[in-house]
């Protein structure tokens, strides 16, 4: 049972950031997501090795601003509230699927309503959660506290928790980056030049004109 829902966290996690990150990019931001993808890779990967989106942060906005465009203050801003808060990996996919797994092994009775309403939970606890390892527990505590869910079951998955916390926190942070995109777009202040490679790749041609002059 625990490694099915090690295989469904990191397949939840995946849908999030190819699938629905990319669908946000693409018709909101009317952007290409293959460029947002490539740009935001080194910031997802160190997110996945340090599991911390705090720690990430400098590589946040480095990529942000030198490979995406994004105005400088926009990243810093954006990327900051994103590491504390949103972060739907450790606030929103592992909490509230902790709290489905537990509501059918336990075989508690559950409408509609209250799973729309575990749902408001998550997204309200996801509020001010701090972007460091371990995270995710302390959320999905929360959230079985306030929805009357049994605290012990939290007990019975955390040997994977830490497996699955790498993909959380790439998650996070490619999410705060989505954004951080996002705002930079509607706002008028992100250079389509940098985001699309043309500036990087006129630059190259202009200094190898110069190198065979």
């Amino acid at each position: 049972p625990l490694l099915g829902i090690l295989v469904l966290a990191y397949a939840l996690c995946a849908v999030q950031l190819f699938g629905v990150e990319s669908l946000f990019i693409r018709f909101v931001a009317k952007l290409n997501p293959i460029y947002f993808l490539k740009g935001i890779t080194p910031a997802a990967i160190v997110a996945f090795t340090s599991e911390s989106s705090i720690g990430t942060i400098p590589v946040t906005v480095r990529q942000l601003t030198k490979k995406l465009g994004v105005d400088e203050d926009v990243a810093s801003f954006t990327a900051g509230l994103g590491a504390n808060l949103g972060m739907p990996g450790c606030a929103g996919i592992w909490p509230v699927l902790l709290a489905v797994f537990s509501i059918n092994v336990l075989g508690i009775s559950y409408t509609p309503v209250q799973y729309a309403f575990l749902i408001v939970l998550a997204l309200v606890v996801s509020i001010g959660t701090v972007g460091v390892p371990g995270t995710a527990t302390i959320t999905a505590t929360a959230l079985f506290a306030a929805a009357g869910l049994p605290v012990e079951m939290i007990v019975l998955l955390s040997p994977i928790s830490m497996l699955v916390d790498m993909a959380r926190t790439a998650t996070n942070v490619v999410g705060a980056a989505e954004s951080a995109v996002l705002v930079a777009k509607t706002e008028g202040l992100l250079q389509e030049d940098v985001y699309n490679g043309t500036k990087e790749k006129e630059e190259q041609h202009s200094i190898a004109a110069s190198q065979k002059i």
